[in-house]
């Protein structure tokens, strides 16, 4: 049964949000993060009220030439308490989701972005195969709920960014640093990932499923320095290829840097996607040995000449070429499911979008793009910092303004949806 492409929306052109982003006012492990101190940006508060003004955003990405809207589900809106499931929560992403397929744009839901209800860590963390049926659990009742209003499903965003960062870093939530107990969490999440796919499918046979994967360029800073070279490669290897040989083949064998083995098979993996989903934003260069770390250490650097984002990152469009070749490997149609750079005054973008579409335009293996995001949101650490929006929002007010690149997004977009005709 070949479920994605669509046949009626062959290709997708979109924009994409996060729940905690633009929601805010979540009570969850994020929300405790911030009370504690822990982040560099301050609390999120209201984010951008998109909770009360979804339908707002819906005809915004509308106004922007949209056909498709990615949007998260807040796990801890939906299960504030472990079993006990808001209707008045889950009836509110159905009402949108219905609002977007009405106004012909193709709703996106992704079930997990980072957050976790305040019960999960304590009850049935990642470190425990109870968390596996509880967000199957959880993508069941979902599913459930939103019914025919979506056929698009991302069960999982970055899950190695949320591993790397919440159980080697400790960045973010649970703010754990053990290299030895990261296997076991990858194996869960990769697990959970299934599980839910399988639900999901319960639920809504036609639904189209797939995984979002952060994927990095890598370079060595020295180009003339084998120990570069060398961790340029391993790196690669680790943070892009590990994941899409899991979800190609249902193993993964790869070294994480310095000595974790990260090897495991769950053989339902293949199935459990239709589509394979490339997030793509910058290039880091690799030194080792390091001056802060011993293995290497990695920066952002203007190699390409075409300036830094406003967080500091390398614009560089021919890196996603080689990506997407690699992100094919997984057998599977691709989706450019988040792109987008931090650029308050609109001077860098349209020349980023431009850039970035030339790359996968004519690349039959890649059937839709999302830009992030259609709004200002809350970038978690960075806080209100970074301007990510197609449509800046009024810190004040949270008054949307059309940043002058919407038109070029949308120009992009109606020629690119036509080119499929």
């Amino acid at each position: 049964m070949l479920r994605f492409p669509f046949s009626d929306r062959p290709r997708l052109w979109g924009v994409a949000v996060s729940h905690y982003q633009v929601e805010g006012d979540d009570p969850c492990d994020w929300s405790e993060w911030e009370a504690a101190g822990r982040t560099r940006g301050g609390p999120c508060g209201p984010a951008a009220d998109s909770w009360s003004r979804y339908e707002e955003d819906g005809s915004l990405a509308q106004a922007a030439g949209a056909n498709a809207f990615r949007f998260s589900i807040s796990w801890s809106r939906i299960e504030p308490r472990r079993g006990d499931y808001a209707l008045d929560a889950l009836d509110r992403y159905r009402r949108f989701a219905l609002f977007l397929k009405n106004a012909g744009i193709e709703p996106a839901v992704t079930l997990f972005h980072y957050t976790h209800p305040r019960w999960f860590h304590a009850e049935s963390p990642w470190l425990s195969p109870a968390s596996v049926d509880a967000f199957a659990r959880f993508a069941d009742v979902t599913a459930g709920a939103l019914g025919d209003s979506v056929r698009m499903f991302i069960p999982l965003n970055e899950p190695l960014v949320f591993l790397l960062a919440g159980y080697l870093d400790g960045q973010i939530p649970p703010g754990v640093t053990s290299a030895r107990l990261v296997p076991r969490v990858f194996d869960h999440l990769l697990a959970a990932h299934a599980a839910a796919a399988a639900a999901i499918r319960e639920r809504v046979p036609q639904a189209a499923i797939g995984i979002a994967h952060n994927m990095m360029a890598f370079a060595p800073e020295r180009r003339w320095n084998p120990l570069d070279r060398l961790l340029a490669r391993t790196a690669h290897r680790c943070y892009n290829r590990g994941i899409v040989e899991a979800f190609a083949t249902g193993r993964w064998n790869f070294l994480l840097p310095p000595a974790t083995r990260m090897r495991g098979r769950r053989d339902d993996l293949p199935a459990s996607i239709d589509f394979f989903g490339v997030n793509f934003y910058s290039r880091l260069h690799l030194r080792s040995p390091g001056r802060e770390r011993i293995v290497g250490d990695f920066r952002y650097r203007d190699r390409a000449g075409r300036g830094l984002t406003d967080n500091g990152w390398e614009i560089v469009p021919e890196a996603l070429t080689p990506l997407i070749d690699e992100a094919a490997q997984a057998g599977k149609p691709l989706v450019i499911t988040e792109n987008g750079l931090a650029d308050a005054d609109d001077r860098l973008r349209p020349g980023f979008l431009r850039d970035h579409v030339r790359a996968f335009a004519d690349d039959p293996r890649v059937h839709g793009y999302f830009h992030w995001s259609l709004l200002d949101n809350y970038e978690w650490l960075d806080g209100f910092g970074p301007r990510f929006g197609l449509y800046e929002v009024d810190r004040t007010t949270l008054e949307r303004r059309a940043r002058p690149s919407v038109a070029v997004f949308r120009d992009l977009g109606r020629r690119y949806l036509a080119s499929s005709r």
